[in-house]
């Protein structure tokens, strides 16, 4: 895809960076079934990734688009074979976001709460800086007095694929917003829209994902 560089120089980038950066958290993405890609390819993507350990990656099957020089390229691979490979490679990396997940079990890192909890009325959510909005998972803080907006010391308790849960450091009190406020009185005061807006999620968040 014309990216010009090897594999070779993507591990030396890979792990200058990660010897620069503390607790990097690495996101990058992969297209899969490009026009001539080969078993053998495939194969060397995924040893590639369970080398690497990324601890964000996405996977998309290559999709034709008009006016690129790929649309027209030999070696177009059905649909289902694309579909299979991002499958495939979507699992694996499942597997090590859960080993990452589980490493942090135990550690204390610093949380951005925004609110109470889209999942359930009696967490507050919030990030730590390896998760980015809209894309990956969250923190569910089931101890502590928090304002969304602040920032908090979180002790990771449990991890799912995606999700952490712990509660703030120190704390033995159920969540609340800052105020005194219980997180489950807060969500009744939110408007009825909001309320429908979520009423197809799951009522219990985190390992379930």
């Amino acid at each position: 895809m014309k990216r010009g560089r090897d594999a070779a120089w993507v591990r030396r980038l890979v792990a200058k960076l990660r010897a620069r950066v503390p607790d990097l958290t690495f996101r990058t993405s992969f297209i899969v079934g490009f026009p001539g890609e080969t078993e053998h390819d495939f194969a060397a993507l995924c040893d590639f990734v369970t080398e690497q350990r990324f601890e964000r990656v996405g996977v998309f099957p290559f999709s034709r688009e008009e006016g690129t020089a790929a649309y027209d390229l030999p070696g177009q691979l059905p649909q289902r074979v694309k579909a299979a490979r991002q499958r495939k490679l979507m699992s694996l990396q499942r597997g090590i976001s859960r080993a990452h997940q589980q490493a942090l079990v135990g550690r204390t890192v610093e949380v951005l709460v925004e609110g109470v909890s889209d999942e359930t009325d009696l967490l507050l959510e919030g990030r730590w800086m390896g998760q980015a909005p809209e894309i990956d998972g969250k923190v569910y803080v089931n101890r502590g007095k928090a304002r969304p907006g602040s920032i908090v010391r979180v002790q990771i308790e449990q991890a799912g694929d995606y999700d952490l849960v712990g509660g703030i450091e120190g704390a033995d009190e159920p969540a609340v917003l800052a105020g005194g406020q219980r997180a489950a009185r807060a969500a009744q005061e939110r408007p009825i829209a909001g309320a429908q807006q979520k009423s197809g999620r799951r009522a219990l968040p985190v390992l379930g994902h």
